[in-house]
């Protein structure tokens, strides 16, 4: 069995990969047509958003979702919560950057927590395991399709692919660990709305994927602190 040591490691060497390639990712994912930020202006192309303070939040990030994600999982199913810890921590960055889930990194993510989820699989020798993160998947995906098309332009459909890849990577570990991840994520959103709403007015707008990021990280320590499936 992996010492927490070994977790820790991995995850920071995971956070320093990703701090390294974040230049290449983001110069490789346009921005969508007339992209504009919470303000109205202008966005600039995502690359732009590089600086040595983003880099170190993008590092620091994984790193600690990564040893969180890591040291409450079975090493077993490593492979498929990597994704989340790093694709997934460049996500919530950009988003609470400029409340736009670039596509490219959300289907990377996706396609990278599917292998893994196989990899986990295989590593069980349970396909269950596969079946599962499937079912979650397309479930979560459909759940938050009715949010956005009831929300009008509220809900941003990037959220909608987001819940797709939460719904894989904790769907390996359990259903249970789904519904806690979701659960937790509107807590966190519900907060972070309120936040919004008292600087910018009921109609300001806010990133609701960081906060939904944040759901998976705290559905395992609730997981573990309460011992759900």
């Amino acid at each position: 069995m992996p010492t927490p040591l070994l977790a820790c490691l991995l995850a920071v060497a995971l956070a320093g990969v990703l701090t390294a390639v974040t230049s290449a990712l983001l110069r490789w994912c346009p921005l969508p047509d007339d992209a504009t930020d919470l303000d109205g202006a202008e966005l600039p192309p995502f690359v732009e958003l590089v600086t040595h303070r983003f880099r170190w939040e993008v590092f620091g990030v994984s790193a600690v979702a990564g040893a969180t994600m890591f040291l409450l999982t079975d090493p077993r199913d490593w492979a498929v919560w990597a994704p989340l810890a790093t694709i997934g921590t460049l996500l919530g960055v950009v988003d609470r950057r400029t409340s736009y889930l670039p596509l490219r990194l959300n289907y990377l993510a996706l396609a990278l927590a599917v292998v893994g989820a196989g990899v986990a699989a295989s590593l069980r020798a349970s396909w269950q395991v596969l079946l599962w993160a499937g079912i979650t998947g397309v479930v979560a995906t459909g759940f938050f399709w009715v949010i956005w098309r009831l929300s009008g332009d509220r809900f941003g459909f990037g959220d909608v692919r987001l819940a797709g890849l939460i719904g894989v990577v904790t769907g390996t570990r359990s259903a249970t660990l789904t519904v806690w991840a979701f659960l937790l994520g509107s807590v966190v959103g519900a907060v972070w709305g309120g936040v919004a709403w008292a600087r910018r007015g009921r109609d300001g707008e806010f990133a609701y994927g960081p906060a939904m990021l944040l759901g998976p990280p705290l559905a395992l320590v609730v997981s573990r602190v309460l011992r759900l499936g």
